[in-house]
């Protein structure tokens, strides 16, 4: 039997494909259960199968959903209004690969390519609404709303791209062709209808379907469209290339729109802050909580502060001012953030932290973060090497020996420079600056 997923051809007398465990056989409509194709009957409940009994690769068609109680599930309301991203991706060259294959070849493909865009939707905690032919339309915000709903559209998109690319690769002799996605974005507010979260559907009304839909049309293959909306809301993430404004239809002015042409490789949460901002008030207990943590920190003594509170009571707000407070201290700033689409990969914050430190990309290949990595690596040791110095040129002070003390903070200046630690460089040549008013005194011989 021919896996729909990845073509291997199996054994009748199998559930699962040999080469990628894809469920084979027949469904039933009464239990759901998983049979041998071969099966007159349900093996779980004895229901005589029939032909219109969904074959197991249908499930592919199915938009991913999280296994849970549907009575657990969020319902919305009739003709609820809500602020919503919405995605279409549409696969390139369809037309010519339904003419050169045969249809059933064609819904096999359909069926793996749908299979990796729900699952990147899903992922990021989006809504496939529906399939059309080549098409799909997904929702961020529909049934659970994020702040940042069009970061997580531009995201997915990308990883549909990437994943669907990836596919061509793979395939592209088998079709003839070359697989590709283009998609349009665009955030706005819409009306939903009876929102059924586990059956995929919603009924969701409004100028933004409109507006992505055409996008997605004016896409080339591989091009990310966005509107105004979604372009404002995902500012400080992205790179994007302003295009001519375009003409929609039912539209009255033509509408702005803009390409994604990268991701940011260090993108700021704390996007919004641009241009002048008011005075921050009422948070003078709380800075200086921070500053006097900063001064036992200069004192040696390490500290860890926790700023919790609900969503728009300015949590950023206060981490910006105290990062300007303490870049006047000359502070190292090392920071690596979370973001909400990023939950389910490990150790988000730790990578984020090394990536910003190390000045690794995300498009940086294995090669180039190797050598980030060995020269972080060399400017650590020469770190040592300037702390070694400077506490040998103490110790030399110390004893007397002057000029071997001013050679030791002198090695330890030029190593503290490479290293970028012009605060540290500057407090060991204040050292060396006194030593220079000292008059040298070398430990005197003993005559034996």
């Amino acid at each position: 039997m021919k896996c729909p997923r990845c073509a291997h051809l199996n054994p009748t007398a199998v559930k699962f494909c040999n080469e990628c465990g894809q469920m084979m056989g027949f469904v039933c409509s009464s239990c759901d259960t998983v049979n041998l194709p071969e099966s007159k009957f349900c093996s779980q409940c004895g229901n005589l199968l029939s032909q219109t009994d969904r074959p197991a690769a249908d499930e592919l068609l199915k938009p991913l959903r999280p296994d849970v109680d549907k009575s657990a599930l969020p319902q919305a309301a009739v003709g609820e209004r809500k602020h919503a991203t919405v995605l279409f991706s549409d696969m390139s060259g369809y037309t010519a690969l339904t003419q050169r294959l045969d249809p059933e070849e064609v819904r096999d493909i359909t069926a793996r390519v749908f299979h990796e865009i729900s699952t990147v939707v899903a992922k990021y905690e989006g809504f496939i609404e529906k399939f059309a032919g080549d098409a799909v339309m997904a929702v961020f915000g529909a049934v659970r709303a994020h702040e940042d709903d069009a970061i997580r559209s531009i995201i997915a998109a990308r990883e549909i791209h990437e994943r669907i690319d990836a596919f061509s690769l793979k395939y592209e002799k088998q079709i003839g062709q070359i697989l590709s996605m283009h998609s349009g974005i665009n955030t706005g507010l819409v009306v939903t209808g009876n929102v059924d979260f586990y059956k995929g559907s919603h009924g969701i009304a409004g100028a933004p379907l409109n507006i992505a839909s055409r996008l997605c049309s004016l896409a080339k293959p591989g091009e990310i469209l966005v509107g105004a909306e979604t372009y404002r809301h995902s500012l400080g993430y992205f790179n994007f290339v302003s295009l001519d404004p375009v003409k929609v239809k039912g539209v009255d002015s033509p509408v702005q729109i803009y390409e994604v042409i990268s991701l940011i490789d260090q993108p700021k949460k704390i996007h919004r802050f641009h241009g002048l901002r008011a005075d921050l008030i009422g948070r003078n207990p709380e800075l200086e909580l921070l500053t006097e943590a900063l001064s036992r920190v200069w004192s040696g003594k390490g500290r860890l502060v926790s700023i919790c509170g609900n969503a728009g009571t300015g949590k950023s707000r206060l981490v910006e001012e105290f990062k300007i407070i303490s870049k006047r201290e000359k502070v190292h700033w090392r920071e690596g953030q979370c973001y909400p689409y990023s939950r389910n990969f490990t150790y988000i914050p730790l990578i984020d932290l090394l990536n910003r430190t190390l000045g690794i990309g995300e498009s940086d290949p294995p090669k180039l973060v190797r050598e980030k990595i060995e020269s972080a690596r060399q400017i650590g040791a020469k770190g040592t090497l300037a702390q070694a110095y400077r506490n040998w040129g103490n110790f030399f002070k110390d004893k007397g020996d002057i000029d071997k003390a001013r050679d030791c903070f002198t090695e330890s200046v030029a190593y503290f420079r490479q290293c970028g630690s012009d605060a540290l460089s500057k407090q060991v040549e204040t050292k060396q600056s006194a030593l220079a008013e000292s008059p040298t005194n070398k430990p005197e011989k003993k005559s034996v």
